[in-house]
Formats: structure tokens, C-alpha cells, sequence
């Protein structure tokens, strides 16, 4: 039944305006409120970029928990913090806190950043200022009628006790110390502090540093990995964007020329500068993970449409941070929003492929004087490697090959004993045997197998152990490994040889990065050079390099410095280490200019070749050949 009373026309207007200022705001995402409400630095009005509009809706979004952005500079997201407090001040009340890496980022976030929303209209009255509780504290503290800001540094230890929060904003935490004194992890502790509200919302954002300890690379992966696809305006194949490497999509110029930048699609499309807006608006998000209540996001500076970011502009800054590793490591961070991967010693395995050289497969060349080899066992299949060693250290990679089969059974164990009889033939005509061969035993699963194997080998095979030492030499002092019923140590049994790992993939990066003399200047290989034949293939070459050395730690963390892998094969570069594990127990670090002497008489090298030219088997004249058995008073 409707009730009519009758009022005068005054009290019905007056009314009417009351009911209208009772009624609640209409309900808006983010994004559009950020679109109405949210101001620049300089005044003008926000306008959210088309891979920003997602991001700020997923923050209002109830299904969504967690959000993490991987970033670049130049994307726009301390914009889109500034217009979450704004959101969560004037449209949903929450406590909110928002947490830099130090309590001295905070105070300046707090004046550069939080100060000036006050001059935001639908902000304007709403913020006062609470203060710090003692002189000296830098934490800064905001009320707003129905909620709370507080901003405050991941060093703080009393920043995340004692309170409850709707909002936690992480700004930049893979600059964060290791803990929040002895609290421990700032991450782990602030999203504690969200369990009692009814719409916790935690946003982790930074620029990541390094591979392996990148707290939001970590995120990232956690999340829904999501890339903001866009289609090619020729092709309309939509893809992310890319940096690349020159062979496939991703930014190319020409001539080491910015200004002919351009982005090459998936399909070989050139895309210019021009279409970046037009592929931004019409672009879409893509999740590589399930949506679990969290949503990550990577955005780098190739999408931001402002002049400052456009490809050319990229290009350049590539271009003169190339030749410089820190200055590199800045732009791979701040430009791609990737984490810098720290090769340390590592050389390019481009480099090594491009410099191999032609002998015949299954041949030594001249200045290699004596072989060992080194073996990895693997679950699956055993790998073999046969190095030739020379003067100085010089080294040729003669053989590798992978034997399949079981390492728990007999087949390949069998097949293993014997290539390690067969001979090499030496470019002077002498057959030259295996010296020395190193194989690994460290793995705990086939260690029992490979004991077993070594014990029946002979006295050319010796079993190792990869040292945990950084100093540990390359060749350490062995020990027995074979014990009787009462557990004790038997005299004559299988040892296990210490090898120092560090130190030999130290040495062994250091001969790989030696340039290699030119035709025109005649001159020697370096001491210690490394030489590929042609017939090692791409794989061979990565292997060798698949590993860095780098220093991990710091910020009130220890420094310790450890060789990582790069990718995921690697049996090449083990290979190597054992078969020089092999040459210095052959005496390699030792042997005098009367021992390198009596093994190039053995082998009839009376003059040898010019060393800085590698001459292909067949071009060289054949001498009468030689016993097979190479005797010397200083080789085994």
C-alpha cells in the first residue's frame, strides 16, 4: 500500500536532497574510478594505458587475493598505486599500509608520493595527518574517515606487529633486506596481518635483479605468469612482446642505426612505431598458469606508448650499455623487467662455435702429445669425453660420445671399456691411447656401480668425487673408499680422488675466453687455448658454457660464491673438468720442456707445425707410421 503525505513543494524539494546525499556512491572498479578521479603529478587526469586497466581492476576484484606485478621503469605503476590508495581511501575504506624497502624510501614515498593525493578533488579533506610516534621516527601514518594508511620500510622490525590491514602494498621488494631484523621474511609477516579482513588484497610489485634471488621473479612464477599479448597488425597473430635475439620476433634495427627500429611478429611481419597504440588498445592478458587467487603480471618498457619508451629509444639505450656488463645489468632490469643472469665467467657459446676448427672426426691434431678422458654417468647413459693436452696447457676436444644403456646393468659398462681401449690416430701417423681417465662417482645413486666398474678397470681408470671447496685444488690428495665387514678401511681397495671443481671451471672459462691469433700476425695459440673441432656441434658448445659462477648474499646475508647452471645439459663441461682432473694426475701442471720434448720425439714431431695454424689430416704429409704403444718416462 504506498503512503501519500501531503507536503509543501519546499519540503519535498529539501527532501529530495537529502535522499540524494544519503545514497551510497555507485560501485566502480578501479579502473574507472582512477579514469574520473585519479590525477598526474602535474594536475591533468589519469588515464589508465590499456595493459594498466586489468592490472587495477584484478585489485578490486573479490576472487582475487594476490597480485603480482613484474616490472620495468617507465610502465606506470607507482600511477597505479597512487590510484589504489586513492580507491581504497574515497570508495572502499581499509586499512591500508604500503611498504618500501627501507624506513628512508618510505619518508620520501610519503612526501613525493602519498602528500600530494591531498590535491586530488575527490580526495581533498579526507587524509590527516598522524604523525610520527617520536621525534626521529620516519614511519608516516594517514586516517581517513572508515580506514588508516601507513607507510613504512621492510627494515623496520615493529612494522608489521600489533596490527591488522584489508590493503598491503609492496613497492620495489627485491631491494628489501633479508629480514625485518629477527622477525624474518617482511612478505610472509605483512600477509599474516591480512587474515581477519573480509576483502585482503596483497599487491607485490618490484623491478626484478638477480636470477636465482629475485623475490618477485619467485612471485611471478607463483601466480598466473600472465604477458600482455597484442596482434600484428599485418598477420593479426597476437603474441607478447619480446626483446629476442635477432633470428625471430622481437626488436631488430638495421646498421646499428636506432632509427630503423622496428618490431618483427612471430610470422616475420614488420611492425612500426606508429601501430604501438593501435596493438595496445585492441591487446589482451594471457595466463600461462591457472588462476588460483592470485594473479601475476609481467609488463616491460616496449609497451609504454610515451616518446621516452618508443623502440628506437630502446634500441639505443641497448646499444650503449652493450660493451658494459653493470651498465647491461641495469638495462636487462630496468628496461626488459627481467632478472639479470649473471654469467660470471661464463664465455658465449656463440663464440666458441664460431671459432671451431677443421680436423678429421676421430684424429689428433699435431700439438696434442697425450690423451685422457673423463666419464659422467648419468641415469640413463654414461657420457665420454677424450681431450688431447699439449704445451702450455693447450687442449683439443678429440672425442665425445654418449653410450646408452642402464648404468645398473652391464651393457654399457661393457660398451665403456671398450672405447677406453681404442686409439686415436695422431696426425704424424702414431696410434695414441687413453693415459688417463677420470670418472665420476660423487652421485650417491650410482656410486656403488661405478666403484664396482673402476675396481676391475685397471690402474688407467680412477674414481672421483666433486669437492664442496672453493679453494679445493684441481686434484686433491685421495682417499680409500672400500671398507670390509668390520667397517675398516682396506689397503689396496678402490679410492676416491677429491676434485676441485671451482678451480678447474675457473681455469677452464679463463683458456675460453683467449682470443685466437689473427692469419696476418702469425703468431702462437696462447697458452692454455681451447680448441673445438668443427664436427662439435651447437649442443657440445652450450655444454661447455652451461654453467656461471656468481655471488649470491649480502644485505646482512653471507656472500657465497657458487657456479650455478645456466641450462639444464651440461655433461660436456663435467666431461671436461674430470679429463683435466686426469691430466694433472698425469703430471700436466708439472711436466718440464724435457718431458713435452721426449713425447714429441715419440711421436716423430722433429719440427713441429706452425701451432697457430690447425691443418686438416689429409693435407698434412704422412710419415712411416709409429708403434701404437707410446712409452715415456713421464707419461703413465
Amino acid at each position: 500500500m504506498q503512503l501519500e503525505i501531503p507536503v509543501s513543494r519546499l519540503t519535498a524539494e529539501t527532501a529530495t536532497g537529502w535522499f540524494a546525499s544519503l545514497r551510497p556512491p555507485p560501485r566502480l572498479s578501479l579502473a574507472e574510478w582512477a579514469e574520473q578521479h585519479g590525477r598526474l603529478y602535474d594536475g591533468s587526469v589519469f588515464k589508465p594505458y590499456p595493459y594498466q586497466r586489468e592490472i587495477l581492476d584484478a585489485m578490486t576484484d573479490p576472487a582475487v587475493e594476490r597480485i603480482t606485478l613484474m616490472k620495468s621503469a617507465r610502465v606506470g605503476y607507482t600511477q597505479m598505486l597512487s590510484a589504489a590508495m586513492g580507491y581504497f581511501i574515497a570508495q572502499r575504506p581499509s586499512k591500508i599500509m604500503i611498504v618500501q624497502p627501507t624506513i628512508e624510501d618510505a619518508e620520501d614515498y610519503s612526501k613525493d608520493t602519498v602528500d600530494p593525493l591531498h590535491d586530488w578533488p575527490v580526495l581533498a579533506g579526507l587524509l590527516s595527518e598522524v604523525g610520527a610516534k617520536k621525534k626521529g621516527d620516519t614511519i608516516k601514518r594517514k586516517a581517513f574517515p572508515g580506514g588508516s594508511l601507513k607507510i613504512t620500510g621492510a627494515n623496520s622490525p615493529r612494522a608489521f606487529r600489533r596490527i591488522d590491514l584489508d590493503v598491503l602494498l609492496f613497492d620495489e621488494i627485491d631491494g628489501y633486506p633479508a629480514a625485518a631484523g629477527k622477525e624474518g621474511d617482511q612478505i610472509a609477516l605483512g600477509i599474516k596481518r591480512l587474515t581477519q579482513s573480509l576483502h585482503p588484497l596483497a599487491v607485490l610489485g618490484s623491478t626484478p635483479l638477480l636470477d636465482g634471488d629475485s623475490k618477485i621473479a619467485d612471485a611471478f612464477a607463483a601466480g598466473t605468469m600472465e604477458r600482455y599479448h597484442v596482434p600484428c597488425p599485418s598477420c593479426g597473430e597476437y603474441q607478447p612482446l619480446i626483446w629476442g635475439d635477432g633470428s625471430g620476433a622481437g626488436v631488430r634495427w638495421r646498421d646499428a642505426d636506432p632509427d630503423t627500429a622496428f618490431y618483427c611478429c612471430v610470422n616475420g611481419c614488420p611492425i612500426d612505431e606508429e601501430h604501438k597504440l593501435d596493438i595496445l588498445e585492441r591487446g589482451r592478458w594471457v595466463a600461462e598458469q591457472p588462476f588460483k587467487g592470485h594473479r601475476s603480471f609481467h609488463i616491460w618498457s616496449a609497451y609504454c606508448p610515451l616518446p621516452g619508451a618508443a623502440w628506437p629509444k630502446l634500441v639505443a639505450e641497448f646499444l650503449a650499455a652493450r660493451k658494459d656488463r653493470e651498465k647491461l645489468q641495469v638495462w636487462t632490469n630496468t628496461v626488459l623487467g627481467e632478472c639479470w643472469i649473471d654469467r660470471g665467467e661464463a664465455p658465449d657459446w656463440q663464440r666458441l662455435y664460431d671459432r671451431r676448427e677443421p680436423w678429421e672426426p676421430g684424429t689428433v691434431p699435431a700439438g696434442g702429445l697425450f690423451l685422457t678422458a673423463g666419464a659422467d654417468v648419468q641415469r640413463d647413459r654414461i657420457e665420454v669425453s677424450v681431450w688431447a693436452w699439449g704445451r702450455n696447457k693447450e687442449s683439443w676436444l678429440v672425442d665425445h660420445r654418449v653410450i646408452m644403456g642402464d648404468p645398473f646393468t652391464a651393457a654399457p659398462w661393457r660398451d665403456l671399456s671398450a672405447m677406453l681401449a681404442e686409439t686415436w690416430r695422431h696426425e704424424w701417423g702414431t696410434d695414441l691411447s687413453i693415459t688417463m681417465t677420470a670418472i665420476d662417482a660423487g652421485d650417491g645413486v650410482t656410486m656403488e656401480v661405478v666403484k664396482a666398474w673402476a675396481r676391475s678397470a685397471g690402474p688407467r681408470v680412477f674414481a672421483i668425487k666433486g669437492s664442496s671447496l672453493a679453494l679445493a685444488p684441481i686434484l686433491g690428495q685421495p682417499s680409500a673408499a672400500d671398507v670390509n665387514r668390520r667397517g675398516k678401511k682396506i689397503v689396496g681397495g678402490i679410492k676416491l680422488w677429491p676434485v676441485g671443481t671451482a678451480a678447474a671451471k675457473s681455469e677452464f672459462y679463463g683458456f675460453l675466453r683467449l682470443d685466437r691469433p689473427t692469419e696476418e700476425s702469425g703468431e702462437a695459440f696462447p697458452a692454455g687455448y681451447v680448441h673445438l673441432p668443427l664436427h662439435a656441434g651447437e649442443e657440445t658448445c652450450k655444454q661447455l658454457v652451461a654453467e656461471h659462477r656468481i655471488t649470491r648474499g649480502g644485505k646482512g646475508r653471507p656472500r657465497v660464491t657458487t657456479w650455478e647452471k645456466l641450462r639444464d645439459r651440461n655433461e660436456a663441461l663435467d666431461c671436461r673438468v674430470y679429463a683435466r682432473a686426469a691430466a694433472a694426475r698425469q703430471g700436466l701442471d708439472r711436466l718440464g720442456d724435457a718431458a713435452w720434448s721426449e713425447l714429441e720425439g715419440n711421436l716423430g714431431v722433429s719440427v713441429m707445425p706452425p701451432p697457430a695454424r690447425p691443418s686438416v689430416m689429409s693435407s698434412v704429409p704422412q710419415p712411416p707410421a709409429r708403434p701404437t704403444v707410446m712409452r715415456s718416462n713421464y707419461i703413465g
